[in-house]
């Protein structure tokens, strides 16, 4: 078969697999349509049963007479179950693939959050709440692997991008659904109908139209091109090498990794410490009535929405598909804007120029985190990538849980947001001179 120039230029990855150029470009439409859009849209609703916490607290804490400290437990509760769950199932969505674990936790997730709803007793509430978190985890790993199936790594930055920037629309969903619900009808029923008439069915459209990987639909496996980078290394692990627990000592014992995953745990102290407590700032901070809190804090999912996609196009395009160039970038410019928000506070930024700030503080963090997921891909291959962002997504929840507690202390303790914001200004710096250490 005579090779087209052209098509082996847009296409390295398919070069000698004997397809032809309708083949390629068919091969190249499922693999985004039917696979990265397909999984971003369904996760783009998954968050309905994790990020409804943190969106309803102030309903909560009213409803329930519960503290500061005792929601920020709850918080902190389900992430370090996720973070659990998360390292399991990277294994699992390495053997079982996407669409199985995809079900799992979508299904899961809708039960939990119906029990949830039924219960008044906070310590009650945590053990299933605690649940939905393991449940909740079952997805992120093994979509990224599936992603990585299709996907070599000189086009994974954007295809991840563009996966990850369902968490930015998951969060405006989560501001307009949940939000609209718990405002009208209290947070017990933002906790049921977004579940069961979003999430549920979603998911069952999710397991019939999906495939994890390309011979799943009929295509051959795509060439890695880069076969000298870390995730070319990957791709010759052998199967012996990474059974069972061996995968994990495999990875724990690379320092690079470690590194980029102490990184991430930092990044998502902030990612988290925005998601958890924006809505208790602006209603402390601005006098806001607690029925129009969601309309003034999408700005911060809004600004998500966008970073990840960019991120990851800009470390394919401009950086030779290595990430820490446009990882510092991004945290830098997030590190910047929590020093403005904890040095002059939203009174005297006034809310337009504070919701302009966050819609960037969104933009940043969740694209820094993209890439680190990107990242994570590229240390695992389609050897174990579920394995590589599972691990690194252990990291990321801890962190998030971390933050559930740390800030609820502080903010029980001195009510001081400028000193929350400093906070979060620091672990982004540490992470900054991680990536750069490891620079991959």
């Amino acid at each position: 078969m005579n090779i087209n120039p052209k098509m082996a230029e847009r296409f390295p990855e398919f070069v000698g697999l004997g397809l032809s150029e309708s083949e390629q470009l068919r091969y190249d439409r499922y693999r985004l349509w039917r696979v990265v859009i397909l999984v971003a849209f369904w996760y783009s609703f998954y968050y309905l049963g994790r990020l409804n916490w943190g969106m309803c607290m102030p309903w909560m804490i009213k409803d329930l007479g519960i503290t500061k400290l005792q929601a920020g437990l709850g918080a902190t509760v389900l992430f370090w179950s996720y973070a659990v769950g998360t390292l399991m199932s990277g294994r699992f969505g390495d053997v079982f693939g996407a669409r199985v674990m995809n079900t799992i936790g979508g299904v899961g997730t809708t039960i939990l959050n119906i029990i949830v709803a039924s219960l008044s007793n906070i310590g009650a509430m945590l053990f299933p709440w605690a649940l939905n978190g393991f449940v909740q985890g079952q997805a992120y790993a093994p979509t990224n692997m599936m992603i990585t199936q299709w996907y070599p790594k000189a086009k994974r930055g954007l295809a991840t991008g563009i996966f990850a920037t369902s968490m930015g629309i998951a969060s405006v969903f989560v501001w307009l659904i949940t939000g609209t619900v718990v405002a009208k009808f209290g947070w017990r029923a933002a906790f049921i109908y977004p579940l069961i008439f979003c999430t549920l069915p979603l998911t069952i459209a999710f397991f019939v139209l999906a495939r994890h990987k390309p011979e799943d639909a009929g295509f051959p496996r795509y060439n890695e091109t880069m076969t000298d980078s870390i995730s070319g290394k990957a791709e010759c692990i052998e199967d012996c090498d990474i059974a069972g627990v061996k995968a994990w000592k495999m990875l724990l014992c690379n320092w690079k990794f470690v590194a980029v995953a102490v990184a991430s745990f930092m990044l998502y102290m902030g990612r988290y410490g925005l998601l958890t407590w924006i809505p208790l700032f602006y209603a402390e901070t601005a006098g806001i009535n607690l029925k129009k809190i969601p309309i003034a804090t999408i700005a911060l999912p809004l600004g998500m929405m966008f970073g990840p996609i960019i991120a990851g196009w800009i470390s394919d395009k401009f950086f030779k598909a290595k990430r820490y160039q446009a990882l510092t970038i991004y945290m830098v410019l997030f590190t910047l804007i929590m020093v403005t928000l904890a040095t002059f506070g939203l009174k005297t930024l006034g809310l337009p120029l504070a919701f302009g700030l966050l819609v960037l503080g969104g933009f940043f963090v969740l694209g820094a985190v993209g890439l680190l997921f990107t990242t994570a891909c590229d240390f695992g291959g389609r050897k174990m990538a579920g394995t590589c962002v599972g691990t690194l997504n252990f990291f990321n929840y801890m962190g998030a849980g971390a933050q559930g507690v740390i800030i609820g202390g502080i903010l029980t303790a001195t009510k001081s947001w400028p000193l929350v914001f400093g906070l979060l200004a620091g672990c982004t710096i540490l992470g900054i001179v991680l990536v750069n250490i490891v620079r991959e």
